[in-house]
């Protein structure tokens, strides 16, 4: 029998509210001291101790109320301080670790191009002009334009093909 847990005493409702009158002002000024504004520290002491009163069979030394709702009423004034600001709706961004669906699709486009074709057009999405592709490619820049030109209609081809 020594080994068995006492089941911890429940607060009567007339000692409860006695704690009450004497230590309400009490946690009052310890938010106070924490810096919390005096009207915010006055709704926060009356939580604390509704909290208190809801909870009061956890309380397993009726003598400690006052210590035991002032670590409530902590931790009431610290949630104050977790949660997150909202932000407004023109500041929000999208995630860095957003997926670059364009780069994606771009490639899968790229992929059903011939090599020839692949190669002009990943040279002009460089930012490369016909002008500077023909003097590496050797051929002239009309040549280079028109060799765009049927690309992208063979691409278009391909995808709207791909789409139907």
């Amino acid at each position: 029998m020594a080994d068995q847990l006492l089941p911890a005493s429940t607060m009567q409702g007339n000692t409860y509210a006695e704690a009450f009158q004497t230590g309400f002002g009490a946690t009052r000024r310890f938010l106070i001291s924490r810096g919390a504004p005096l009207e915010e520290a006055e709704e926060i002491a009356q939580a604390a101790w509704a909290r208190g009163w809801e909870y009061r069979e956890q309380l397993r030394d009726p003598g400690l109320v006052s210590y035991w709702v002032n670590s409530i009423a902590r931790n009431l004034y610290r949630a104050r301080f977790r949660t997150a600001a909202p932000v407004p709706l023109e500041h929000i961004q999208e995630p860095s670790y957003a997926f670059d669906t364009d780069s994606i699709d771009l490639r899968k486009m790229l992929d059903t191009c011939s090599n020839r074709d692949r190669a002009l057009l990943e040279r002009t999405l460089q930012g490369y002009t016909a002008e500077e592709i023909s003097h590496s490619a050797g051929i002239s820049s009309t040549g280079i334009r028109v060799r765009l030109l049927r690309a992208r209609q063979a691409l278009r081809q391909k995808l709207s093909l791909a789409i139907a």
